[in-house]
């Protein structure tokens, strides 16, 4: 392959394919690490559930919001503080939503993210780990409308980085571009309770290495999803008992690279399918509400090697390389439940427990099928200033205090704690990606991560004003053992 063309173009719902992290929208602190998924009735639209442009006309009921934050994350080895061997920190500069509510909306962020890794081998046999830095500068456009009934909706949506990667001691860099969504979403509030969405494009990753020791030798592939389809279906709205979500997705995940000497490599090409359904109600009982939850999730992804093409200049392939195939797959059950105390605050409490199976083709026949199980459990509760008598708020102040915790048994290679951050960076070396030609790619080793998070916010005139910050302390056991922190502050401006 003498060029590889970058096509990218998304439909956005991808939260659960593997292999492709679902990046942060913006590092907020609302999102912090330990934060509730399914039992949160607030999230219940089809913006945090699927990545729909479109539930933001559920999401939001704002004129402008402008958002200013940061979030970082740091790893180091355990026994020494000083040794940093992973982090990743992003700006909102600045997350800015305009527009009429329940009619439409544009919003634009700039995202200048820095991450470090210095845990990655040299691929081409010389020795030792590589120290790598790569700053990304993130953007994203988001374009959304409906009519007054919402019987139809429509939105445009971008949302891409660029990188130039570097090696400390070494001119040689990675040239690092992508889109994370360019995606086209109509949809139709059929009824009251009731919206339906679809949604359509690709998501693409090209990756280049610049060798100026020798510029014959290359290192550079593309990889992505087109296309990309999703369907979903919201169900509730505020003060209904009941509240559900649905989507599906199928893909066609894409290959294809070259290395040394112009040297085209077999592309691989395989189809993507994923199912998602969560539901939540209310029971109310003495003052207190209980919010029980329940979420369902399926996905598959389906490799097959094929022959480059006499050009190898497009994403086309060849006749396929029959029995050079394998699948990933994935089932997973959540069950929770939320808790509301009136003015008192809240709790949460979430389990989930995935089964994850790889499955060879006939040409790795003798190597038996591999089934893991994991689990995560999340542990939340929020305290309001306004149930301890001896202070006294104004009615236009709201002030509270959060503590969660989370322990996750997790696979390294399939949406690993972090991932969506850490799985840009690559090896600044020829032979980058020929791991990816044996199965064993998709599928990491065991690993657990432990949270413990602190979270301190509150709001201000009437919530113009809005602040909320968390630090967490990290623990990661594997194949090493390491610590982190994270830590996020957002300052919000909302004018309704």
């Amino acid at each position: 392959m003498r060029s590889v063309i970058f096509l990218t173009c998304f439909c956005a719902a991808g939260a659960i394919f593997a292999q492709t992290g679902q990046p942060i929208d913006r590092p907020s602190a609302q999102e912090a690490l330990g934060s509730p998924s399914f039992t949160d009735k607030d999230r219940y639209n089809s913006y945090d559930f699927c990545g729909s442009p479109l539930g933001i006309f559920k999401k939001d009921s704002v004129r402008v919001r402008l958002d200013l934050g940061m979030r970082g994350t740091w790893w180091h080895e355990r026994d020494h503080g000083d040794s940093l061997k992973r982090s990743a920190l992003a700006w909102n500069l600045p997350d800015l939503l305009i527009g009429k509510p329940g009619i439409m909306y544009v919003r634009i962020n700039y995202t200048p993210t820095s991450i470090s890794d210095n845990t990655r081998d040299f691929t081409s046999g010389a020795p030792g780990l590589q120290n790598l830095s790569l700053p990304l500068q993130r953007f994203g456009l988001l374009i959304a409308g409906q009519t007054p009934s919402g019987i139809f909706q429509m939105a445009l949506r971008g949302k891409g980085y660029y990188g130039d990667e570097a090696l400390e001691g070494s001119q040689n860099t990675r040239l690092i571009m992508g889109l994370e969504d360019l995606s086209a979403t109509i949809g139709s509030r059929i009824h009251e309770l009731v919206t339906i969405g679809m949604q359509g494009g690709a998501i693409g990753k090209l990756d280049t290495l610049r060798d100026y020791r020798n510029p014959t030798v290359h290192d550079r592939y593309f990889v992505g999803k087109i296309p990309m389809l999703g369907w979903y279906v919201d169900f509730g709205k505020p003060g209904f008992p009941f509240a559900s979500d649905f989507s599906l997705q199928i893909a066609t995940h894409r290959f294809v690279y070259v290395t040394r000497n112009d040297e085209d490599r077999a592309p691989i090409r395989g189809d993507s399918l994923a199912l998602k359904w969560q539901a939540i109600g209310d029971i109310a009982h003495g003052g207190i509400t209980y919010h029980p939850a329940l979420c369902l999730g399926y996905w598959s992804n389906h490799y097959q090697i094929f022959q480059p093409t006499a050009d190898n200049n497009s994403l086309d392939v060849g006749p396929d390389s029959a029995g050079r195939d394998w699948k990933i797959s994935d089932l997973r059950l959540g069950i929770g439940t939320s808790i509301e105390f009136g003015k008192f605050g809240s709790a949460r409490l979430e389990y989930e427990h995935s089964s994850m199976s790889l499955d060879y083709g006939a040409d790795w026949s003798i190597l038996p099928s591999r089934q893991k199980g994991y689990d995560r459990v999340m542990i939340g509760v929020e305290g309001s200033a306004r149930a301890i008598t001896a202070i006294q708020l104004p009615p236009s102040m709201e002030m509270f205090v959060r503590l969660g915790y989370f322990n996750q048994r997790e696979n390294s290679a399939i949406g690993a704690f972090e991932s969506e951050q850490f799985e840009l960076v690559n090896s600044v070396d020829y032979n980058s990606m020929m791991y990816r030609y044996t199965p064993d790619f998709g599928w990491g080793s065991d690993q657990r991560v432990i949270g413990f998070t602190v979270g301190l916010g509150g709001s201000f005139f009437n919530r113009l004003l809005s602040a909320d910050a968390h630090v967490a302390l990290l623990s990661r056991t594997g194949a090493a053992s390491i610590s982190g922190t994270q830590f996020g502050v957002d300052c919000v401006y909302s004018l309704r």
